[in-house]
């Protein structure tokens, strides 16, 4: 695809893209901001201006904590599964 000359088609995408994450965000902002002012939380005050920052490290917390979770569970198939009487010891 990259060889194929529709590189502007990639970079109108992302232009695209940009536009409409920053939209959504300001959407969300606004009705943070209302959510806020209704409860009047100061919690929820402090917390406000570092929703952006909180979804990055929620979404990268599923992402690696998916990873992990696959490979972990790759490593537990892999495993020889042990014979009941073999891996007791007899005494």
């Amino acid at each position: 695809m990259i060889g194929s000359g529709n590189k502007t088609i990639w970079t109108k995408d992302t232009i695209a893209g940009a536009i409409l994450g920053c939209v959504f965000c300001v959407f969300v902002q606004a009705q943070l901001q209302t959510l806020a002012a209704r409860l009047n939380s100061p919690v929820l005050n402090a917390v406000l201006p570092w929703w952006p920052a909180l979804l990055i490290v929620a979404g990268v917390a599923l992402l690696f904590g998916r990873r992990v979770g696959t490979y972990l569970a790759k490593e537990r198939a892999s495993r020889p599964q042990e014979v009941a009487n073999g891996s007791r010891r007899q005494a």
